[in-house]
């Protein structure tokens, strides 16, 4: 996972998303912020249908990129629509799809995406490459919870606490942020491991061949 990242074929959906200053695709699900703004655009709002619920109206492509953070509004969107976290677009409900993080995780605040979406990922984020213990959770399904802050502990921390997505009497037990998503009948790899099949051929033999 050392390739220098513009060696790494880019997945034509990955090619179309906004990039940075440096030129590097940013996933869809990362905020934007307008050096004025200095990340304090995000805001709590209400509505009928989510009671309040924080919103970020940042635009992608627009600002600088907050590698590392999400949009609120997108990444609700991308979990409830099964849209790829990283180029946007829908993951089949025939198809698998591939959660991202660390060992034995129990769930994902990081939307699912496409197996070649992860491949990319794993292979070109300085953070993800640079890791060892990566693990891939992969799945078919996955269940929605809501995630709502309801409070402040004694030393500054938020509480959160989980309701079923959608649930009516969520609406008014504290700010929605996240959906968090738990993988149904999911199989579990190293992230290292599962490169060795998914990598591009070009990069898998450029692997293979390194000491």
């Amino acid at each position: 996972m050392t390739a220098h990242w513009r060696s790494i074929p880019m997945p034509p959906n990955v090619a179309r998303l906004p990039r940075n200053t440096a030129g590097r695709p940013v996933p869809i699900n990362t905020p934007w912020y307008e050096t004025a703004d200095d990340g304090g655009q995000m805001a709590i709002r209400s509505s009928a249908d989510l009671g309040e619920h924080v919103v970020c109206p940042c635009e992608p492509g627009r600002g600088t990129a907050a590698f590392g953070d999400q949009c609120p509004p997108r990444q609700r969107k991308l979990m409830e629509q099964r849209l790829c976290g990283i180029c946007g677009r829908a993951i089949k409900k025939t198809s698998s799809l591939v959660f991202i993080g660390a060992p034995n995780a129990g769930f994902y605040i990081e939307p699912p995406v496409h197996p070649r979406c992860a491949a990319y990922a794993l292979l070109v984020c300085p953070t993800l490459s640079a890791a060892d213990d990566v693990e891939l959770t992969i799945a078919r399904s996955y269940v929605l919870r809501e995630r709502r802050m309801n409070g402040v502990s004694f030393d500054l921390k938020i509480i959160y606490d989980l309701f079923p997505h959608r649930d009516p009497n969520a609406r008014r037990r504290g700010p929605l942020d996240f959906y968090l998503a738990f993988p149904e009948n999911a199989h579990r790899m190293a992230a290292k491991d599962w490169l060795t099949s998914h990598a591009p051929p070009a990069v898998a033999r450029r692997r293979r061949e390194s000491p």
